[in-house]
């Protein structure tokens, strides 16, 4: 299961050395029950797609004694975690890199999914004290993501980066990453993807990202 660790406010996981790539695929959203679907590229190209998985955390409790930083799933938060762990395995977008707050409902949202999605037990993930900060901070949470991400992310082994964190910031930041109002229930994902050569190039402020859809558990 993932836990915390590290001296930087990040832990690090892996079981294996062996990671899970994202697939050059082209993907279309559709309308209807906002499911994603998965075709081949018609033509294989020397630029990969880069994509980011933007999920908020399941839902949680809201019992007033306990801190917000502790709060846990509730029932129905573990239920979400997992469907919502089943569909984007189904749509191709399995991680092959982890970004996360260390609130313990981010932590339990990604420990639940990886009963379904196995790979998540396999990759790097990293938990930052200040990616739980920064949520709540007005338009800072895209820029401090990309900040983290650059400091960890590999060219040819990270294709398909998810990030799980809270509200507000992380629809602030689906929403600047694709250029118009993303909004993200409870263990809900926006799919964002962009053709480049490194992520140096894509994680910037001026960078141009698709928004292919938005899943919900």
């Amino acid at each position: 299961m993932l836990s915390a660790g590290s001296a930087k406010g990040t832990s690090r996981l892996l079981a294996r050395t062996h990671r899970q790539h994202a697939p050059l695929l082209n993907v279309r959203a559709s309308s209807a029950h906002g499911r994603v679907q998965s075709s081949q590229a018609p033509d294989a190209s020397s630029v990969p797609l880069r994509r980011l998985v933007l999920l908020r955390h399941a839902e949680s409790e809201t019992r007033k004694e306990i801190r917000d930083h502790d709060r846990q799933l509730s029932l129905e938060g573990m239920e979400q975690s997992s469907r919502i762990a089943a569909k984007l395995a189904e749509a191709g977008w399995v991680p092959d890199l982890v970004l996360a707050s260390n609130s313990k409902r981010t932590k339990q949202t990604l420990d639940n999914m990886a009963k379904s999605m196995t790979v998540l037990e396999e990759i790097d993930a990293h938990y930052y004290g200040s990616l739980y900060t920064v949520a709540a901070l007005d338009g800072q949470t895209r820029q401090h993501l990309q900040e983290c991400l650059l400091e960890v992310v590999d060219d040819s082994k990270n294709l398909c980066v998810m990030l799980v964190g809270h509200n507000k910031g992380w629809e602030e930041a689906a929403s600047s990453f694709a250029g118009h109002a993303v909004k993200l229930k409870t263990a809900s994902a926006a799919l964002l993807q962009v053709a480049a050569k490194s992520w140096s190039d894509v994680l910037k402020e001026d960078a141009s990202w698709q928004l292919v859809g938005v899943l919900t558990p």
